[in-house]
C-alpha cells in the first residue's frame, strides 16, 4: 500500500490534485471561520487599527524620556476626550437640525407662495396659447411636488416619533450592544498597544531566518509610508476642520451674531468636515449639506455667503492638502493627486484611501533598490 502511494506520488498531476483540494478545503474552512466569526474578527481588526494609529504618537512620549504605560495613558485620555466632545458637537448639531425640521414648512411657504402666483404673473406676459398652456400645467405640478414633499417630510417625521415608543426596547438594545463593543475594542487596543513591539516580534519569529532581514527592511519601509500617510492624513483633516469651523463662524456671523451659539455651530460643522476628511472625493460634499441647510432658513444672500465659504475651504483644502502629503509621504502634490484619482476611478473609494501610502511604498522601493541597483547603474 505505502509502495502503490509512493508510485502515485511521484505522478505531477496527483501531486497537484491533492495541493488543489488541499488548498480548496483550507480556503472553505477560512471562510467559514470568518463568516461565523466576523463580529469578533472585526473587533480584533478595530482594535488593531486603532492601536497600530496611536503607536507612532506613544514612540513619539518615549522619545522624550516617558514610560510606554504613561504614553498609552496619555493618547487613550486623550481619545475619551475626544469622543466626549464629538458627542458633545453632535448632539448640539442634532438639536439645530431638530428646530430646521419643525420650521421646515415656514421656510417652503414663500417658495410656495411664488409658484401659487405664477399663473397670474404669466398671465401678463404675452404667450402663445400652447406654450401658456404648458406653462400653467407645469406650475401646476410643481405646486403639487412641493405640497407632497412636505407632507411626505411631516408624515415621516410622525411615524417617527411615534415609532420610538415602540422600537425604544430596540433602541435601547442596541445602544447597549453597540457601547460594549466599543468598550471591547478599546480595551483590546490598550493592551495591544502596551505590548505591540513584543507581539510584533513574535509574529516576526515564524518567518524562515533567511528572510527575516530582507523582510524587516521591507516593513520597516511599509510602516513609514502607511504612517506617513496615516500622519498627512490627520494633519490635513486638522487643517481643514479648523479652516471651515473659521470660515463658518466668520459667514454666520454677521447674520445671526458673534455669539457662543455661532460658535458652537461653527465647531461642530469643523468637526464634520474633519470626520469626513477621511472620505475620498464625496467627503467635502457630504459635509457641507448640514452647513447649506442652516443656512437655508436665514434667506438667499446667507446662504450663498456660506456656499462660497465652503467653496473657498475646498479650494484651499485642494492646496494645503497635497503640500502636507508631500512632506508626510515624500510625493509630489501632482503625483499625490493623479494616484488619488486613478485609484479612485479604479477601485473606488478604497482605491482613493490606500493609493497614496501604496504610492509612497512603491517610491521608497524604487529609491531604495532600484536606483542602488547595478541594473540601474550600468544598463
Amino acid at each position: 500500500m505505502r509502495e502503490t502511494f509512493s508510485l502515485a506520488w511521484q505522478n505531477p498531476w496527483v501531486r497537484l490534485a491533492v495541493y488543489l483540494a488541499l488548498g480548496l478545503l483550507l480556503a472553505w474552512l477560512l471562510a467559514w471561520v470568518v463568516v461565523k466569526a466576523r463580529m469578533a474578527l472585526t473587533i480584533v481588526g478595530l482594535a488593531f487599527l486603532l492601536s497600530y494609529l496611536a503607536s507612532p504618537v506613544v514612540r513619539w512620549f518615549e522619545e522624550r524620556r516617558l514610560t510606554r504605560a504613561l504614553g498609552v495613558v496619555v493618547v487613550f485620555v486623550g481619545g475619551l476626550f475626544f469622543l466626549g466632545l464629538a458627542t458633545v458637537l453632535l448632539l448640539g448639531m442634532t438639536s439645530q437640525f431638530s428646530r430646521f425640521l419643525v420650521n421646515l414648512p415656514a421656510i417652503l411657504a414663500p417658495l410656495e407662495g411664488w409658484v401659487q402666483r405664477l399663473p397670474d404673473r404669466l398671465g401678463q406676459v404675452p404667450l402663445p396659447p400652447l406654450l401658456r398652456e404648458a406653462l400653467v400645467q407645469a406650475t401646476g405640478n410643481l405646486e403639487l411636488l412641493l405640497e407632497v414633499f412636505t407632507q411626505t417630510l411631516l408624515r415621516g417625521l410622525q411615524s417617527l416619533l411615534a415609532q420610538g415608543g415602540g422600537n425604544l426596547l430596540n433602541f435601547f438594545a442596541a445602544l447597549l450592544g453597540g457601547a460594549f463593543q466599543l468598550l471591547t475594542v478599546i480595551t483590546l487596543s490598550i493592551y495591544l498597544l502596551y505590548d505591540l513591539p513584543r507581539i510584533g516580534a513574535q509574529l516576526f519569529t515564524f518567518i524562515p531566518r533567511p528572510y527575516q532581514p530582507r523582510a524587516a527592511e521591507l516593513l520597516e519601509k511599509a510602516d513609514r509610508a502607511f504612517g506617513g500617510y496615516v500622519r498627512g492624513t490627520i494633519l490635513g483633516a486638522l487643517a481643514n476642520a479648523g479652516l471651515v469651523t473659521l470660515a463658518m463662524y466668520l459667514s454666520f456671523g454677521p447674520f445671526q451674531g458673534f455669539s457662543g451659539e455661532v460658535l458652537t455651530q461653527s465647531m461642530v460643522l469643523g468637526f464634520l468636515a474633519f470626520i469626513f476628511s477621511f472620505v475620498p472625493v464625496i467627503g467635502v460634499l457630504i459635509s457641507a449639506v448640514p452647513a447649506l441647510l442652516l443656512a437655508l432658513p436665514l434667506g438667499l444672500g446667507p446662504l450663498l455667503v456660506v456656499a462660497l465659504a465652503l467653496w473657498v475651504c475646498n479650494q484651499l483644502q485642494g492646496v494645503t492638502w497635497p503640500l502636507i502629503m508631500r512632506q508626510t509621504t515624500s510625493l509630489h502634490p501632482v503625483t499625490g493627486i493623479s494616484v488619488v484619482l486613478v485609484g479612485a476611478s479604479l477601485f473606488g473609494v478604497l482605491g482613493a484611501l490606500l493609493s497614496v501610502p501604496i504610492a509612497a511604498f512603491v517610491k521608497i522601493l524604487l529609491h531604495d533598490y532600484y536606483l542602488q541597483s547595478r541594473f540601474y547603474r550600468e544598463g
